[in-house]
């Protein structure tokens, strides 16, 4: 993993790409439900294989039961040992920014997408959970609780994602952060990297991968609610080439290129406004993943599967639409999954039913990402256009944090934001 320096910062920049024409799916008449599986199977039938599918994916509908009535879903499936498309972090050119799925996976020139994780919907736009591209890291999650999200269910770690190795690998683990800053001949925690809620009493960093979205409002709030109020002691000092550069109010713009700004809040406040210009800085960070080989590309989420059947304890109270990714046994397979919801024709999944029905569908691991309005899944057939294949609940699309793409394997991506 890479290890970040205020002295060597690198920008993240994408590559535009002129958006395709999307294609709308035609509508679907609802369906009354079948019965339940005796053997409590929720899967009622998979339909087979397009004959339209690219090299190395394969996209598939599904109907399943469930007691409030039928549901329909949709899986694509991809072949990671296929060296002709490989499996990317899909996300705006800056952590502060959101756009729809159809819209990034465009811009990425991908096969086939969904939406990813929870985020800071009508606040900065970034996401809860971590992210990291090309081995570097993107940012970190924020504290638990600031997480607009379902916990995961007992035992599971907050810290799990979903990976890819440099191997080629697909892996669910953690990614841990670990971060210092040394200052004035002492050495202070650093809490995270482009953080959308700076802990109570912490330090963050933030680099140009942040975007231009303000500094300020990553010091309101609490650990534990949004909504108190914003800390009354916070600074930032913007370090360049290991130095102070500028020490002052948190700031309310992109952080200059070259850059790193450290946003303090609280009691960590006053030994950050001690310092001047031209005194030295030192601040480094990492990505650890201690489950895993090094790890490529990776995505924070819920778990949901493991060793081929749910975790217990899964959310039971809320039917809604639904995203996972999931893998087989080897890594060597990547199932995106997408489940409509709200609807007439399909009335979605609790997640608990969501991880009945990736066990259905012989998946042995998966992962739960952002589900409801944000629910969003795109796929391009060999020589058409790329077309939403669910039906969203959310109109217009609800535009996201991040997602994951199949796309081409060669094709160049940005590395990732931080410092190395």
């Amino acid at each position: 993993m890479a290890v970040g320096r205020v002295t060597a910062t690198t920008v993240l920049a994408v590559v535009v790409f002129a958006p395709t024409a999307l294609a709308a799916p035609p509508p679907t008449p609802p369906a009354p439900p079948p019965p339940a599986s005796s053997d409590g199977r929720i899967l009622d039938a998979l339909l087979g294989a397009r004959a339209d599918d690219v090299p190395g994916t394969q996209y598939r509908e599904f109907t399943t039961t469930a007691a409030a009535g039928r549901v329909r879903g949709h899986l694509i499936r991809v072949d990671l040992a296929n060296r002709t498309v490989a499996i990317r972090l899909l996300r705006p050119a800056v952590v502060s920014a959101v756009g729809t799925v159809p819209d990034l996976a465009a811009r990425a020139g991908a096969i086939g997408g969904v939406n990813g994780n929870f985020f800071d919907q009508g606040g900065t736009g970034a996401s809860v959970g971590v992210e990291l591209e090309n081995g570097a890291l993107v940012k970190s999650a924020v504290p638990l609780g600031r997480r607009p999200a379902p916990p995961g269910p007992p035992g599971s770690s907050p810290d799990t994602v979903l990976g890819i190795g440099t191997d080629g690998v697909g892996r669910i683990g953690r990614v841990l952060f670990s971060g210092t800053v040394r200052l004035a001949g002492r050495e202070v925690p650093l809490a995270g990297l482009n953080l959308y809620a700076v802990p109570v009493g912490g330090v963050a960093a933030f680099t140009p991968a942040w975007g231009g979205a303000t500094r300020a409002r990553t010091v309101c709030g609490s650990d534990t609610d949004a909504k108190a109020p914003c800390a009354r002691d916070a600074v930032e000092v913007r370090v360049k080439a290991g130095k102070a550069v500028a020490v002052g109010p948190v700031g309310t713009t992109a952080v200059p290129a070259g850059e790193v700004a450290l946003v303090a809040r609280d009691a960590a406040a006053a030994g950050m406004r001690a310092l001047r210009p031209g005194d030295p800085v030192d601040a480094r960070w990492t990505a650890l993943a201690p489950d895993t080989p090094p790890l490529r590309t990776a995505l924070g989420a819920l778990a949901l599967v493991r060793d081929g059947a749910p975790w217990p304890g899964l959310q039971t109270s809320e039917r809604a639409p639904r995203t996972a990714v999931g893998l087989s046994a080897d890594g060597r397979t990547l199932f995106l999954i997408a489940v409509d919801g709200r609807q007439e024709a399909s009335v979605g999944a609790t997640l608990a039913e969501l991880g009945r029905l990736v066990t259905d569908l012989g998946i042995p691991q998966a992962v739960a990402l952002d589900g409801g309005g944000s629910t969003q899944m795109v796929r391009r057939p060999a020589g058409g256009r790329l077309g939403v294949v669910n039906v969203p609940s959310s109109s217009p699309l609800r535009a996201v944090a991040d997602g994951l793409a199949v796309v081409p394997a060669g094709r160049d991506f940005p590395a990732g934001a931080g410092t190395s």
